[in-house]
Parts: structure tokens; sequence; C-alpha cells
């Protein structure tokens, strides 16, 4: 009995081990099909969020360069994007605008396996930066069975086009000359020369600088010339770009600073183009305050507009070249061949005779006198442009577009413009050449707007030169264009953009050279998209740039 009883024990203890280990391996098991399922889940939910950030990535994106493209209005100083005001997300004019700076682009959309069963959904919300109009962040929150995961992506919206930039420069001289004591106040585009990549597009050593930043309280009687909204401006979204080409950062040279660094450096072929190093700042980074470093990152860059090149802006698009596009749409046209003058547009025209005595040397100056080359159109308005000088100071009115061929012009005095197309307050004044005669400008005192008309950007007067543009005078505010060399003497200042082949400083205002170390400056203001002259060098939509910043998994 005894042995009976140690056996049943024996046994109940046996089977009930047995039992712990089945319950055991079961609950085990329970937990990793738990675990299983909810990895599974999680993974689920984080491709759900994953697949809401790609595609709302790649649409935005999208709508970026579809709202560039479209839009021929807005714009405001400093950072800006077409995006600030809202998103057209099906193109239809209905804008999705933001609210507290979001925008929910997708409610609990639906992912689908191969076999169109819903795994998850989606919510992304879109999110802009308070203070920087081209910063956004996409914030992507999947579900899937209960599980939850985030995704976001913050970047910038960019567009590199000619007018976006402080100075826009071709190949020249690899623009070697923009260092020493110059100050530029906005992005650089450098195209370089694709055919010598190691030559240097900047080769700073001196004291050159590159803010982010103006405040025109610092200029003498240049405030009260420019909107309000533009006369000071604490992020431009300044970056430095160069295709082909190095730059060299020494000795006290800032580009960016600490606490406002410039949005971008892309140079060559990255890191390995960027040399030399600064001394005192950023110096984990070669000396270059910047939120990004890296190689030139546009793969349809912008070339450098010339005059026999095709421009593909909104009003040049169908002519073959900018040069016939200046020709056709000018209000008025006048050649220089040889010693004679063509009145080649309006053919009907009669003008006042100081107008083409002026220019029969080939050089109009505009000086002490009066020169009226003004006529009356059929709908009574005037076209043309007219100068006239009194008490120390010229007054150039300028009638539409206007395109001399053939000519060098001197604008001899101060000079306060007067742009005025129609209603609108813009014009150009275009120098070309012509049989190899003309084609040069010369600036020997300030131009600038006459804030009775309108005050800069929102009055503007456009100067394109096929050849040289020499700024002799102090201040300059305009958009110009120099296909060969802007060059500008120690000192002065250049408001708005330079578009030119090569910047170049001087040190004395007859020099044909030019001279590093020289103390001039260039200072970025924005010109919105509806105030821009018209047949300035523009690309249609420009060039948008959607730079990736940061991912983040949550």
């Amino acid at each position: 009995m005894r042995t009976q009883g140690i056996a049943l024990v024996a046994t109940l203890a046996l089977m009930a081990l047995i039992a712990l280990l089945v319950f055991g391996t079961f609950f085990r098991t329970q937990i990793e099909l738990w675990i299983t399922r909810n990895d599974t889940t999680s993974v689920q939910a984080f491709y759900a969020a994953e697949a809401g950030l790609q595609k709302y990535k790649a649409v935005l994106f999208q709508q970026y360069v579809w709202r560039e493209q479209q839009i021929n209005t807005g714009g405001g100083a400093g950072c800006y994007s077409s995006l600030v005001t809202g998103v057209d997300l099906y193109r239809n004019g209905t804008l999705l605008t933001f609210t507290d700076n979001r925008i929910v682009l997708a409610q609990n959309e639906n992912v689908l396996d191969t076999n169109g069963n819903p795994v998850g959904q989606y919510t992304v919300t879109l999110i802009r930066d308070a203070q920087d109009g081209q910063l956004f962040t996409l914030v992507s929150q999947g579900i899937s069975s209960g599980a939850k995961a985030t995704v976001q992506a913050t970047f910038r919206l960019s567009n590199s086009g000619y007018l976006e930039q402080a100075i826009f420069a071709g190949t020249g001289q690899a623009n070697r000359w923009l260092n020493g004591g110059a100050t530029i106040r906005g992005g650089i585009y450098i195209v370089g020369d694709p055919n010598n990549p190691d030559q240097y597009a900047i080769e700073s050593n001196g004291n050159f600088t590159l803010f982010n930043h103006y405040n025109l309280a610092a200029y003498s009687g240049i405030a009260n010339l420019v909107e309000s909204t533009y006369q000071q401006v604490d992020d431009l979204c300044a970056s430095v770009r160069v295709q082909y080409g190095k730059i060299s950062v020494g000795g006290s040279t800032l580009i960016g600073e600490p606490n406002n660094k410039v949005k971008g450096v892309f140079v060559g072929r990255g890191s390995q183009d960027i040399t030399g190093q600064n001394v005192n700042v950023c110096q984990n980074n070669k000396g270059v305050c910047t939120e990004a470093m890296g190689s030139f990152d546009l793969s349809n860059p912008p070339p450098f507009p010339t005059l026999d090149a095709k421009l593909d802006s909104d009003t040049c698009s169908s002519y073959s070249t900018w040069r016939t596009c200046l020709q056709d749409k000018a209000v008025l046209r006048i050649e220089r061949i040889g010693n004679t003058l063509n009145l080649l547009q309006p053919l009907q025209a009669t003008l006042h005779p100081s107008c083409l005595s002026a220019m029969q040397s080939g050089t109009l100056t505009l000086d002490q006198g009066t020169v009226d080359c003004t006529f009356t159109r059929l709908d009574g308005t005037l076209g043309g442009f007219k100068y006239s000088y009194s008490g120390g100071q010229g007054v150039l009115e300028v009638y539409g577009d206007i395109t001399l061929e053939g000519l060098n012009v001197v604008f001899k005095r101060p000079i306060a413009y007067r742009a005025l197309s129609g209603s609108a307050k813009k014009a150009t004044f275009a120098v070309l050449a012509k049989n190899g005669q003309g084609g040069s400008l010369v600036i020997n005192g300030n131009l600038l707007p006459d804030a009775s008309q309108g005050k800069f950007p929102n009055h503007v007067l456009g100067i394109i030169a096929e050849k040289d543009v020499y700024q002799r005078g102090h201040y300059v505010m305009a958009p110009v264009y120099a296909g060969g060399t802007f060059r500008v003497v120690k000192d002065n200042v250049l408001f708005g953009t330079v578009i030119s082949n090569q910047f170049c400083t001087t040190s004395a205002g007859n020099q044909t050279d030019c001279n590093a170390g020289q103390k001039a400056e260039v200072v970025y203001i924005r010109i919105p998209q509806e105030n821009r002259p018209v047949l300035m060098p523009s690309l249609k939509g420009g060039v948008p740039t959607f730079k990736v910043l940061s991912y983040e998994r949550r």
C-alpha cells in the first residue's frame, strides 16, 4: 500500500510537471504569437506611414513645380515659396490653406496589399515653418490593427532662377575677383567653366563676406525708396552654388554666420572642392556656416543667359533668341550701323530732334541736356524715354521697354528713374551691340527709383547690356544684366540683382581691369513676380529645387 501511494504521488507530480510544461510552452507560444503579431502590425503601421510620406512628398514636389509655372504673382522679401499661401492639391483652383501653420493633406487613407485588402491607414499633415517660407515638414502617421508609427521629413523648397540670387554669374575669368573686401547679402550662383572644374570660382582670402540678411537703415537715403516690408530682412534664404569649379575659404572670410547660416553650399564635386580654412568660425565645416553642404545639386541647372540663345521665359519663349525678343517687344527700337541711325520701332513715329542727335556720336550720354525720345501711341499714352536735368539731378522717364543697338550709353549724372509700362511700374532699358559697335553702359552717378512714382521693388527699371556694365555711381537700385563684365568701384552698392558673366571689383572709377581687396556690395532685394520687368532674363517656372534636410522615424 505504501509503495502504491508513493507511485500515485509520483505519477500525480509527474502529470503536474507535464501539465506545467505544456501550459508554459502554450503560454510562451502565445506570447511569441502576440509579439509576432505586434511586430507585424508595427511593421505594417510603419510601412503605412512611410507610404503616406513618400506619396505626398512626390505630390508636393509636383505641386511646387506646377505652382511655380502657373503663378505669375506673389512673393515677398526674404524666404519665399509659392506654397506658403496653401496647396492646390487637385489643381482645380481650390486652395487648401494653413491653419496654425498646418494642413491635413490626407485623413485615414487606406494602404492595400497585393490582393486589394486594407492593411493599414495613414494621415499626412504638412507643417509650414512660421519664420522660413521655404521650410516645410511632412508628418505621416500610420495605423495597422491598433499599432501606430510616425515618420516625418523636413525639406526646403527653393527656386534657383536668375532673379532669385544676389549674383548669377557665368564663366568669365572664373569670377576670381569675387573676394577681398566684397560684401554680398544674398545668394550666389556661378556656372563656372565645364572644361576646367579645378579652377577657383571664388577664392576668398581676405575679408570677403556673404550674409543672409540686410538692413537698409545702414545705407544713407536708401530705406525711404523701398517698400516698408523690404527695408529689413533677417533671412534671405541665401545659398552658394557653383556648378563647375571650386571655392577657397581663408583669412577672415565669412560665408554665413553661426547665428544666421546660409541655407546651403553646393560646389562642384562636393567637399573636395571647398578648400582652405577660415579662422574662428564654424570650424567643423571648413569655416562655412551653412545648414547643408555638398556637391552641386541641380539636375537641370539654368545656363547663363546670352542674347543669341533661347530664353524660355513667359514673354520670350516663342522667340528663337532673347535678342529677337528684345527687338520685337521693344516699344522704342533705335539702331546705329556705322554712322547711320535708324528708327526701327515704331516706324511711323516722329521723335524730337534731341533724340537722334544725342546718339549721333555712337555714345548716348545723359548729362546736363534734355534728350526726348518719347512719342504718342494710338491709345494716347506715351512710349519711349525722356531724360531731363535740373538742380544736380537727372530724371529718366521710361515708357515701356527700350532697345538701343550699336550704341554705348553713359548715365553721367545722378538719376531718378520713372519706369512706366501702362499702369505697371516696370520697364527695361536694353543696350545691344551691332556689328561690333556699342553694347556697354556706364553708370557714373546714383541710379535710383523716383519714390513719388512708386517704391522699389514695386517700381523697377531693368538694365540690360550685351557687353559690360560699369557702376561708378555710389548707389544703384535695379536688376542688372551684363553679358560681359559687371564692374563695380570700391565702396559702391548695387541693390537688387546682378546677372553677369563676370563680377568684378575695381579700385578707381576709370579702371578697365579688376582688383582684389576692394570693398563693394551687392544687396539682394527680391522683386515680386508681378513687378519683374518682363524682358529681363528669366526661366518659366525657374528651377524648382526640393531638398530633404532630415528624416525621422518615431
